[in-house]
């Protein structure tokens, strides 16, 4: 399905490129920076993606990626009591996740000065996931019953791959350097549809990214 999607946004790319070569105001986009997934690590970016515009105010988008960060974090609470003091122990249950999103979005220009363009986009699409899970076990103190720790139990490690559906909404500026060139900075966030993560906004189904790129008219 990923090979599927991804063949189709570059057939439809370059079918869209040669419809449109006449206007100017089309352009490739390429952006960089951090993403992150809410209770996980920070991690990597990088989004390659074409823009068709309809108007001067008003565009549609076809993007495609690669993001990686490392652990998913939780937190595992016990109660307090005249044995067990510290209550509060934190571990991980997934790591090394991959991300290949293949998204359809529009953007509305908001207001244009002589400094920046802001804008408004929405968006939704396909993600492929791919990541490391785990088990954790309790460390317990066995002549006072003190949890001590809990710990990744990696013998339990389970590699899993997802198909996702996702929508998102984001907000940027751009900036003019050339008549042809701008300087994009971009915040985005996403949500995945149909995943098993509590359902949409959940906080293991959503992520940010903040992203700084180039714009270039073809």
């Amino acid at each position: 399905m990923l090979r599927t999607f991804i063949a189709s946004l570059f057939f439809l790319i370059i079918i869209l490129t040669k419809v449109t070569s006449a206007q100017e105001t089309n352009s490739i986009q390429i952006n960089g920076g951090i993403i992150s997934p809410m209770h996980s690590s920070n991690g990597y970016t990088g989004l390659i993606q074409f823009n068709y515009s309809l108007t001067p105010e008003f565009s549609f988008y076809l993007y495609s990626g690669y993001s990686l960060w490392d652990q998913h974090k939780v937190v595992y609470l016990e109660n307090y009591s005249s044995v067990q003091k510290q209550t509060i122990f934190n571990s991980y249950k997934a790591d090394d996740h991959v991300l290949i999103p293949v998204y359809f979005g529009s953007r509305i220009n908001l207001h244009t000065n002589k400094l920046f363009t802001s804008y408004l986009t929405a968006e939704l699409g396909y993600s492929y996931i791919r990541y490391s899970s785990y088990q954790n076990l309790r460390s317990v103190n066995p002549a006072t019953g003190e949890v001590l720790k809990y710990y990744v139990d990696q013998s339990t490690r389970k590699e899993n791959r997802e198909d996702l559906f996702g929508l998102g909404i984001g907000a940027g500026i751009s900036h003019s350097l050339t008549e042809n060139l701008n300087l994009v900075l971009l915040f985005k966030l996403n949500s995945y549809i149909n995943s098993n993560y509590s359902g949409i906004f959940s906080s293991r189904g959503t992520y940010t990214m903040f992203l700084a790129g180039f714009n270039f008219s073809i």
